[in-house]
């Protein structure tokens, strides 16, 4: 007991502001996350995708979802995106197999993050710049808006970089090499930023020979990251699907005024701290020039999980050019960049209740605004819930439908029993004109009220769950 209250002691007002940060962020996003669950505004595919992967695993295939199989023909999602980090998610779905477990999840990592932020900066800075930094990350828009926006495995990446470079600092070179193996599984991108960090710690004493020989160890996991990124995208990808669907991207590489609007204000949030040191640019371009030479506008627009890389190793060379320049010393300076950075994240943050009347073009909305019909639509997913009847359902829907195995965001490849769609949504009368065109069979409406809409194939018997419905 004497020893549990000796180590409380050792913690400084600073330490337990950092903290209480940390929570804070998580419970509020956590609260956020479910809300926007129980909104249905999670509108993308991808929580849906994930949800159905980790359900599907549980009854022996390798995380087989109908999305990413209507969609590209794929059994795996490793057919899409090679992520194997998703093993270690199996244990606690499979105690909780639920859209939400993953959002808890995220949130979590996403909040433990911060106080992985906090302990590097007061290993190079101090204690008060440590939770003056801290606050600028903790509030920066991208950060958010990868929590907020669906579910990704990249988000897991996020407090792994903050630990490796805390490895760093500390001199543990084993562990860093250990965390920068499962960096490796949270995607198959994810090499260029065990790259960077690998090589922008082994410059980090010069580029003198000796200095080289001495780091050869990060010099060599550099490379082998490198290997292991174009294996994986060469040849493991292509093995559970049918090439890398993503190569299209980069076929024309240019920029545009908005790739570099997008490149100044990310800066910007974070203070514009790590471009004033050139050797901080190591650590960035690679994840930067993914960014800025893809042709995808989600990947250079806030609000999205793309930057997952980019958020903590901006932080880390953040860290390190208040460090070196000292620019701490120049507090007038530190503290504007810092507000500059703190009113940057408050212009480009994605988080709205309504979708605002003038939207900055660069930022995607996440909207907390409760979906039309949403409480009926509940009641409806409740009982589809019960039933073993295939469901053809609009993204809205998906996440919370997708524990099941036959739940279809595309109606081709597929006959459905069910169709669900909320018809006062635009996707949802998409989504039912999509099915007219591509099924060749008569659908009979069953079910309608606040804009929910059942419609079942001509000839099904319904269960009584929905039965009860009416």
């Amino acid at each position: 007991m004497a020893e549990l209250k000796l180590k409380f002691n050792r913690l400084s007002p600073y330490d337990v502001a950092a903290v209480f940060t940390a929570l804070g962020y998580s419970l509020l996003m956590i609260y956020l996350s479910l809300l926007k669950f129980r909104y249905l505004r999670y509108t993308s595919f991808d929580l849906g995708i994930f949800t159905q992967s980790l359900a599907e695993f549980l009854h022996g295939r390798l995380f087989f979802n109908t999305g990413e199989w209507q969609a590209h023909g794929v059994s795996s999602h490793f057919g899409v995106h090679f992520q194997p980090i998703l093993f270690l998610l199996v244990p606690l779905f499979w105690l909780f197999p639920s859209a939400k477990t993953l959002l808890v999840v995220q949130s979590l990592a996403l909040g433990s993050s911060i106080l992985l932020a906090y302990t590097l900066a007061r290993k190079v800075l101090n204690e008060k710049l440590a939770l003056f930094l801290t606050g600028l990350y903790a509030l920066n828009s991208s950060l958010i808006g990868i929590n907020l926006f669906e579910f990704h495995p990249v988000s897991l990446a996020v407090p792994l970089f903050l630990l490796a470079a805390v490895f760093l600092v500390d001199g543990r070179k084993k562990a860093f090499f250990m965390t920068s193996v499962v960096l490796l599984s949270v995607k198959e991108d994810a090499f260029l930023g065990v790259a960077a960090l690998s090589l922008w710690w082994a410059l980090h004493g010069g580029f003198s020979i000796e200095n080289l020989k001495r780091n050869r160890d990060f010099l060599i996991l550099s490379v082998l990251a490198c290997l292991y990124g174009l294996v994986v995208i060469k040849f493991i990808i292509p093995y559970f699907g049918r090439g890398y669907i993503y190569h299209d991207l980069y076929s024309n590489l240019h920029l545009t005024r908005r790739k570099l609007v997008y490149f100044l204000l990310f800066n910007m949030s974070f203070g514009l701290f790590a471009l004033f040191l050139p050797r901080t640019w190591v650590l960035v371009t690679p994840p930067w020039l993914e960014c800025l030479l893809s042709s995808r506008a989600s990947q250079y627009t806030f609000g999205f999980h793309y930057p997952y890389m980019l958020v903590p190793l901006s932080f880390v060379g953040t860290v390190f050019a208040i460090k070196e320049l000292e620019i701490w010393r120049i507090k007038r300076v530190f503290y504007t960049l810092v507000v500059i950075g703190l009113l940057t994240s408050w212009a480009t943050m994605p988080v709205v209740i309504h979708t605002p009347e003038e939207p900055v073009p660069i930022v995607h909305y996440l909207i907390l605004e409760p979906a039309p019909g949403y409480k009926t639509a509940w009641e409806v997913i409740d009982a589809l819930l019960k039933t073993n009847l295939s469901v053809y359902t609009q993204p809205a829907f998906y996440p919370a439908l997708a524990v099941k195995d036959n739940a279809y965001v595309y109606p081709s490849k597929v006959m459905p029993d069910l169709v669900l769609v909320n018809v006062k949504t635009y996707r949802g009368r998409v989504w039912l004109k999509r099915l007219n065109k591509m099924v060749d069979a008569r659908y009979v409406r069953v079910y309608s009220k606040d804009g929910i809409e059942i419609y079942k194939r001509e000839g099904l018997k319904l269960p009584l769950p929905l039965k009860e419905l009416n």
